[in-house]
C-alpha cells in the first residue's frame, strides 16, 4: 500500500511539473502565449503549497520535543514527522528542489570570475574618463556597504528568524576571524582554486587579472582588446547559464515550497511575511538617507522625486535597473548633471554597487542563514567579514532580474553558509525585487550627482527649474552638429 500511495503522489508531483512547463507557452486559439516569469513562480508556490499541505495532512504526525534551556526551564515545540509513504514521496521531491539548488551553487565560481574581471575591464580607458569611473564606482560600493549595516541593524531591530523556512542544524564550525579571512584570499594553486569551488581565491584571481589587462592594455591596446572580447564574450556566456538557472525557478520552487510545506507550520508563512516587511523596511530606511544625502548636496526631495519620478517608477514595475537605464540617465540630466557623469553612473549602477540587490537583501539572507546554522551573527567576526564581501560581490551585479540571487549565492559562498534560504524566497522574490529595484536606480541617480557637485559641474539652473532641461539638449546636439562639421 505504501509503495501504491508513493507512485500516486509522486505522479500529482509530476503532473504539477508538466503544469509549469504548459504554463511558459500557453495556446489560446492559434497564438502562443508566453507568461510572465512572475506568473509562473506564484503558479509553483501555489501548487507546492498545495502539495506539502496535502502530504501533511494524510502522512504528518505531529511529535513534542523538550529542550532543556541553560537556566533549567524546557522550551517545548512540535515538529511534524512523515510517516510511511509520506517519507518516500518527501525523499524523492527533495532531489528536485536539492538539484535546483546545487544548480545555484555551480554558477558562483565562474560568475564571480568573470563579472569582476568584466567590471574591472571597463574602468580602463582616458585618464578623465577613469577618473570619473572610479568616483562614482567608490561612491556605490561605500552607499552599498552603508545599505549592509542598515540591514544588519533592521534584522536585529524585527529579531527576524528563517528557523521554520530551512532546516538547519547547529554547526559547530563558525566564522574565520578577520586575518584568516585575509589568507584565505591568497591562493596557493591558480587551478585549484576554481575547482575546489572555493570563493574566496577566485575573487583575488579575478581582480588581478582585471589589473593586469589595464596595464597591458595601455602597453599593447591590441592584446588587451583581445583579452576584454574574451572576458565580454565569457560574460556573456555565464550570464546565459544563470540565466537557463533562474528560468528553472519555477520547478524548484514547487519542489522546495512542497517539501517545506509537508514538515512546516504556520510559522513558515509568518517568517516569511516577516523577512518581506523587515527588507521593505530596510529599503525605505536606506532611500531616506538618499533623500537626506541629496539635501545636503543642493537638491530638494521634492523638486527631486518630481525629476527622477519617472525612472523611480518604472524601476519599480519593470524590476531591471538595466531597462530603466535610458530613465535613470534622463533623470540626472534633469538634475543638472553632466552627460558624461550621467552616462557612467547608469551604466555602471546597473553592474555594480546595486544598494537593493547587493546591499540590503544579501545582507539579510545571509544574518538568517547564519542564525540558522548556529552562529554568532552579531560578533564582529561576522559583521565585518559580512560587509566587505557584500561589496565584493556587488561588482558585477546583473541589472535585469536574478541580480540579488546571484549576489546572494556569492555572499553565502563566501561566508561558507548553504544557499538553501535563497530558492525558499526566490517564491517571493518578485515582491521584493520591486523595492530592490527602485533603490538601485535611485542610487546611481545619486551616484550621478555627487560625482558632478564633487567636480562643481551641476548645472543648478536647470535643477531649479530657471532653465528648461530641453533647451539644454538642444544646445548640446547644436554644439555636436557644430563640431562634427569642422
Amino acid at each position: 500500500m505504501n509503495v501504491l500511495f508513493t507512485i500516486l503522489g509522486l505522479l500529482i508531483f509530476a503532473a504539477a511539473v508538466v503544469f509549469l512547463a504548459f504554463l511558459q507557452r500557453v495556446r489560446l486559439g492559434k497564438k502562443k502565449i508566453e507568461l510572465s516569469f512572475t506568473v509562473r513562480v506564484l503558479a509553483a508556490l501555489v501548487l507546492g503549497l498545495a502539495i506539502g499541505i496535502t502530504i501533511q495532512a494524510v502522512f504528518g504526525e505531529n511529535v513534542k520535543t523538550v529542550t532543556i534551556l541553560p537556566d533549567g526551564g524546557e522550551l517545548v515545540e512540535w515538529e511534524v514527522v512523515l510517516k510511511g509513504a509520506g517519507a518516500d514521496i518527501y525523499a524523492w521531491i527533495n532531489v528536485v528542489g536539492s538539484a535546483f539548488v546545487k544548480l545555484l551553487q555551480f554558477v558562483v565560481v565562474p560568475l564571480v570570475a568573470v563579472s569582476i574581471t568584466a567590471a574591472i575591464s571597463k574602468t580602463g580607458g582616458s585618464k578623465d574618463g577613469a577618473k570619473k569611473s572610479l568616483k562614482i564606482i567608490a561612491f556605490l560600493l561605500v552607499t552599498t556597504a552603508i545599505s549592509a549595516v542598515i540591514a544588519i541593524g533592521v534584522t536585529k531591530l524585527f529579531n527576524l528568524s528563517a528557523s521554520h523556512l530551512i532546516r538547519a542544524k547547529e554547526s559547530s564550525r563558525q566564522p574565520t576571524d578577520i586575518p584568516t579571512t585575509i589568507l584565505n584570499l591568497i591562493p596557493s594553486n591558480l587551478v585549484g582554486a576554481f575547482t575546489a569551488n572555493s570563493v574566496l581565491p577566485v575573487v583575488l584571481i579575478s581582480a588581478l587579472f582585471g589589473g593586469v589587462y589595464l596595464a597591458v592594455n595601455k602597453s599593447n591596446p591590441s592584446v588587451g582588446s583581445r583579452f576584454k572580447s574574451f572576458i565580454e564574450t565569457a560574460h556573456e556566456f555565464v550570464t546565459k547559464i544563470v540565466e537557463f538557472v533562474i528560468d528553472l525557478t519555477p520547478y524548484g520552487v514547487v519542489a522546495i515550497v512542497a517539501t517545506a510545506a509537508a514538515v512546516g507550520s504556520t510559522k513558515s508563512i509568518e517568517q516569511l511575511g516577516f523577512i518581506i516587511l523587515a527588507s521593505f523596511a530596510a529599503m525605505a530606511v536606506v532611500f531616506v538617507l538618499h533623500l537626506v544625502l541629496l539635501f545636503f548636496l543642493g537638491a530638494k526631495p521634492i523638486n527631486y522625486l518630481k525629476k527622477a519620478g519617472p525612472a523611480l517608477l518604472f524601476a519599480f514595475s519593470s524590476r531591471s535597473s538595466a531597462a530603466t537605464l535610458p530613465l535613470t540617465v534622463t533623470a540626472q540630466r534633469r538634475l543638472g548633471v553632466d552627460q558624461t557623469n550621467a552616462n557612467l553612473a547608469a551604466t555602471f549602477g546597473t553592474c555594480i554597487g546595486q544598494n537593493g540587490c547587493a546591499g540590503v537583501f544579501p545582507t539579510m539572507l545571509a544574518i538568517l542563514v547564519g542564525l540558522a546554522e548556529g552562529w554568532n551573527v552579531w560578533s564582529v567576526y561576522f559583521i565585518v567579514p559580512l560587509v566587505i564581501y557584500v561589496v565584493i560581490a556587488s561588482i558585477g551585479t546583473a541589472g535585469v532580474g536574478g541580480g540579488a540571487t546571484q549576489v546572494s549565492l556569492v555572499v553565502l559562498s563566501l561566508l561558507g553558509l548553504p544557499v538553501n534560504l535563497v530558492a525558499v524566497l526566490l517564491s517571493v522574490d518578485f515582491i521584493i525585487d520591486m523595492g530592490r529595484t527602485l533603490l538601485n536606480v535611485n542610487d546611481s541617480i545619486l551616484a550621478g550627482f555627487f560625482a558632478g557637485n564633487l567636480e562643481k559641474n551641476i548645472n543648478r539652473d536647470v535643477l531649479n527649474d530657471k532653465i528648461d532641461f530641453e533647451e539644454i539638449i538642444k544646445q548640446e546636439k547644436l554644439e555636436q552638429s557644430a563640431g562634427g562639421n569642422i
